[in-house]
């Protein structure tokens, strides 16, 4: 039975919200996106030579990849369970990294102070004050959106690289996040804007159907904050890569050798 005492008025103000998160979201300056996918087309061959038999690169490394760290996603709870303790070790059935959300603000807290993510200094910089966000969905059981607004979906693909993403991931103040997750609305209007700024570099996806933009788009537009480069913001990526290429086979080779 239908509840007419309680009306959901959301709908009414989903324009509102996506102007108030246009103004105080933070998305990596697409120059800093385009320099780690160049860098990445490099990287792929020193990482075949150390990375985990099973793993499989083309969900890491496909044109336009800006993946940070290839072989890192979330897992989802049925895939938990294999392991004792998940975090941070290797599923053994396809080669990657269960993580949380540790990898996905290394590339922020060096854009910030030239530092390895820490909590203490995510604290310290400041970067405390912020959330992360995934604009696009990077587990194949968050994908039902991007199927419906994206031509030529192709389901066989995994979004695995999407979880560490330099173009995927936005900052935002604490306490504004959810509607990315929730609002549907509110999402389309991110994935507009990720296309205005990188293009079309998203794993398994077609066309976007802009007529499934809201027809308020144009005011949210003009809102978005700009992205920013940091002060040496190439010395800062290059250390940050310096970092994930050693992290990496470290990680590989200490379970390599024990296998």
């Amino acid at each position: 039975m239908k509840n007419s005492l309680f009306k959901d008025k959301s709908k009414e103000i989903e324009r509102d919200i996506a102007i108030l998160l246009a103004k105080v979201t933070h998305h990596i300056h697409p120059e800093i996106v385009k320099y780690i996918a160049e860098k990445n087309i490099d990287f792929k061959k020193s990482f075949e030579e150390f990375c985990h038999p099973n793993l499989n690169f083309d969900d890491f490394f496909y044109q336009g990849s800006d993946c940070v760290f290839p072989g890192i996603r979330r897992p989802i709870n049925s895939e938990k369970k294999h392991l004792k303790k998940w975090k941070n070790n290797i599923y053994e059935k396809d080669g990657t990294i269960f993580n949380d959300n540790t990898y996905p603000r290394h590339l922020w807290t060096y854009l910030a102070v030239d530092k390895l993510y820490t909590g203490a200094l995510w604290k310290e910089s400041s970067l405390n004050q912020f959330e992360l966000a995934h604009v696009f969905g990077h587990k194949e059981d968050e994908r039902e959106l991007e199927k419906k607004v994206f031509e030529n979906f192709d389901s066989s693909t995994k979004p695995y690289s999407l979880f560490t993403s330099a173009s995927n991931v936005v900052l935002i103040p604490k306490g504004f996040a959810k509607p990315t997750d929730q609002m549907i609305n509110v999402k389309k209007c991110f994935y507009k804007r990720h296309l205005d700024l990188y293009g079309n570099n998203i794993i398994g996806i077609g066309e976007f159907n802009n007529s499934f933009v809201p027809d308020w788009y144009d005011q949210v537009e003009c809102e978005w904050e700009k992205p920013i480069l940091p002060l040496d913001w190439k010395l800062k990526i290059d250390n940050l890569l310096k970092y994930r290429e050693k992290h990496l086979k470290e990680k590989y080779d200490k379970y390599l050798s024990r296998a």
